[in-house]
This record gives structure tokens, C-alpha cells and sequence, in this order.
């Protein structure tokens, strides 16, 4: 479905998220919601939005756009009216406050000698979903990291997803001014690609 995502999280309640991990924690018997929304459908694309609640408080938001391409064409494939008419069950019932996102230049920066290799990572069969290629959410965790590393964490996080590493691949971050970039080196060609940017 998406070869290029876009990807930002808030957290509100950063602390609620930490008790949550908790299971005898109150507020963990008390964690009752995560709703996934469809906030706008384009041409091929389709933003979604979800909320992680706990009773009445949100603790975390997040919004992503998938963009559909044709496997054959490698070109974005349109919806058909009745996959939006679909879609458009889902839109929110409720005023949640979405993240905005943002796109960067997909390509490193011009001058190597700004960046600072800040972390390396080896793909392994635990980081790998049913596609066969590295669950976004491990490229997340692995940028979290990353900026942490260089005391760049805020209560956002966003994410340009831009390729899919695999199985064996090994993953390098890069620090350069206030952003992370990700790239794989295939262990059998030694090529590097960029993968992902991280805010």
C-alpha cells in the first residue's frame, strides 16, 4: 500500500504512558481506548489519525499519510469512488487534535562532514512483519533512540519514511543539525540508501 509515509506523533501525558506500563497500576485497569481515524482521502493517498486514550486524558496522537502505487507502474494508483465512500466511515466522531506533519528533503545533507554517526543497528528476524521488509515501528523506535542520543527528544516525533530495508541489512544513523538520517547498507552489495528522516 505505501512505499513513501509520513509520520508524526505527540505525546501528551508522557507520564500516564509511563504508569500505563505498569499492570498494577490503576491507571493501567483504566486504559480503555485506541481509535484509528481516517481524517482526508486524495487521489491515491490516505491520512489516518489515532489517539491513545486513558479514561478522559489523550496521552499520545499520531497521523500518518500512506500513498497507494501501482506495483506494475511504480505510479500512484487512484481510489475508486467506492473505496472513499468506505473510507469515509471512518472519519472522526470526536474534536481530537492531530500532530502536523512535514516533509523534508529526501536526500542527505549536502556536506558528509556534518554528520555524526550516532547509532548502528543489524536487522534480525525479530524487527521483520508480514512483508518481509522492517515494521515501521522499529524504524521509529530505532530514530527515538537515535535523538535521544544527541538530547534532541521532544513530546513530538516525524518521521519520512522513504525506502524499506530487509532482513540483514544494517541500519546507521546519522545526526546532522536537528534531524536523524537513516540509511541501510546491504550486507551482500555494501550499497547504503536512505531509508528514513527523523525530527
Amino acid at each position: 500500500m505505501a512505499l513513501h509515509q509520513l509520520f508524526s506523533l505527540r505525546y501528551r501525558r508522557k507520564y500516564y504512558l509511563d504508569a500505563s506500563l505498569d499492570t498494577s497500576s490503576n491507571r493501567a485497569r483504566d486504559y480503555n481506548a485506541s481509535s484509528l481515524y481516517v481524517t482526508n482521502v486524495g487521489t491515491s493517498s490516505i491520512h489516518l489519525g489515532n489517539s491513545l486514550m486513558l479514561k478522559d486524558e489523550t496521552l499520545a496522537t499520531t497521523q500518518r499519510v500512506f500513498c497507494r502505487v501501482s506495483s506494475s507502474a511504480s505510479a500512484p494508483a487512484a481510489f475508486t469512488d467506492q473505496e472513499r465512500n468506505k473510507f469515509s466511515e471512518f472519519h472522526p466522531t470526536v474534536d481530537v487534535s492531530f500532530p502536523q506533519l512535514e516533509r523534508f528533503e529526501a536526500k542527505l545533507p549536502d556536506s558528509k562532514n556534518s554528520m555524526k554517526s550516532v547509532l548502528s543497528v543489524k536487522v534480525g528476524p525479530q524487527h521483520i512483519n508480514f512483508a518481509s521488509h522492517v515494521d515501521h515501528a522499529f524504524l521509529a523506535e530505532t530514530a527515538h533512540h537515535a535523538l535521544h542520543s544527541i538530547n534532541r527528544e521532544s513530546e513530538t516525533l516525524v518521521i519520512n519514511y522513504l525506502g524499506q530495508p530487509s532482513l540483514g541489512d544494517t541500519l546507521q544513523c546519522f545526526a546532522s543539525e536537528d534531524k536523524i538520517y537513516i540509511t541501510r547498507t546491504d550486507d551482500d552489495t555494501g550499497e547504503s540508501t536512505l531509508v528514513a528522516i527523523a525530527k
